[in-house]
């Protein structure tokens, strides 16, 4: 495998990252930034990325706690500070 395969464009990875924050703490403000698309500036596809990626994670969550076994979440909730 090339190493060129494995090299994500850091504009795409730093608006992904951002576009999952914005979703998950702002997501009137992500939906804002949304209504403009530009999709031949790498940046804003991964914000939609991040948005995407953040949203099915709702989704899967949801569906595991509607079927009564929410899906164990390592992140922070719950951990002691």
């Amino acid at each position: 495998m090339e190493q060129d395969e494995l090299t994500v464009d850091p504009h795409y990875l730093k608006g992904f990252n951002n576009g999952y924050e914005l979703a998950k703490h702002q997501p009137d403000l992500m939906e804002k930034l949304l209504a403009n698309p530009n999709e031949q500036n790498p940046y804003f596809k991964g914000l939609a990325g991040g948005k995407a990626e953040y949203d099915k994670e709702v989704r899967e969550w949801a569906n595991s706690f509607s079927k009564g076994s929410p899906a164990k979440d390592d992140r922070d909730i719950g951990k002691e500070r």
